[in-house]
């Protein structure tokens, strides 16, 4: 039986993370106030009871599970169009020539200044918010997408061609699988962003989600609040990094 040689290594590391963060947190815990401002920087304790009441009562999870829908709808449907708009210019070099210039252009924009816009077109419900981080994701699959069909062999292409391929089965067979590679970096690159998205979307205009609950928190000066909304928003994008990862690695296309 094979052990693994790095395992005690990485034993050390785990002790050394989990006494760092228990230091922390002490320290945090039982700082004098003078240093640590508690109506400021609240106490564990006081974010961990804080959380337990929000639990209990379902606003965390209510707030959760909106902000989790707009990132997953935002993710599908900026991805979406992303792929299907990097496939067109990553095959068509007239396509690209007209649309890299606009796409490079608003890419390059803040996007943090096109929701107020937003707002005014789509008023402050769950449609702007997706909306918003669908553009925000959007550019990581288009250009990951044009990148990869652009990196496809010709003789690849002109194979499938000479085989009577329509261009539809010539973007199933061969360029969505040869391009899977950046596909999967673009996901995992954008979840976070799209986490970023939608929580400043919800921070600056909305009636739900962790976004709104670290406003709500912040307005009457809750500080155990703004940093229960903070953790279960660290957790939850964590969680859907970690699982966007494993269902990357056990599709049925390989790099």
């Amino acid at each position: 039986m094979q052990t693994d040689p790095h395992a005690p290594v990485q034993w050390k590391v785990n002790a050394a993370r989990a006494a760092i963060v228990l230091a922390l947190g002490l320290g945090w815990q039982y700082a004098p106030n003078q240093v640590l401002d508690e109506l400021l920087w609240s106490r564990p304790s006081a974010i961990y009871l804080q959380t337990v009441a929000w639990l209990i009562n379902g606003t965390l999870p209510s707030s959760a599970l909106a902000t989790l829908q707009t990132v997953a709808a935002g993710m599908l449907i900026g991805g979406g169009v992303g792929i299907a708009v990097g496939v067109l210019a990553g095959l068509s070099p007239t396509s690209a020539r007209l649309m890299l210039g606009p796409i490079d252009a608003l890419f390059a924009l803040p996007k943090i200044t096109l929701v107020p816009l937003f707002i005014l077109w789509m008023g402050i419900g769950a449609l702007q918010h997706i909306v918003f981080t669908a553009l925000v994701v959007f550019f990581f699959f288009f250009f990951a997408t044009c990148n990869g069909v652009r990196g496809i062999p010709a003789a690849l292409t002109n194979t499938l061609v000479l085989a009577g391929a329509s261009p539809l089965q010539r973007i199933t067979i061969l360029y969505l699988p040869a391009s899977f590679g950046w596909i999967t970096i673009a996901m995992r690159l954008a979840l976070p962003y799209a986490f970023v998205a939608a929580v400043s979307t919800e921070v600056i205009a909305s009636t739900s989600g962790l976004g709104y609950l670290v406003k709500g928190s912040a307005s009457v000066m809750n500080s155990a609040g703004m940093f229960a909304a903070m953790l279960a928003l660290l957790l939850l994008s964590l969680l859907a990094t970690y699982l966007a990862g494993v269902a990357a690695d056990r599709s049925r296309w390989k790099l």
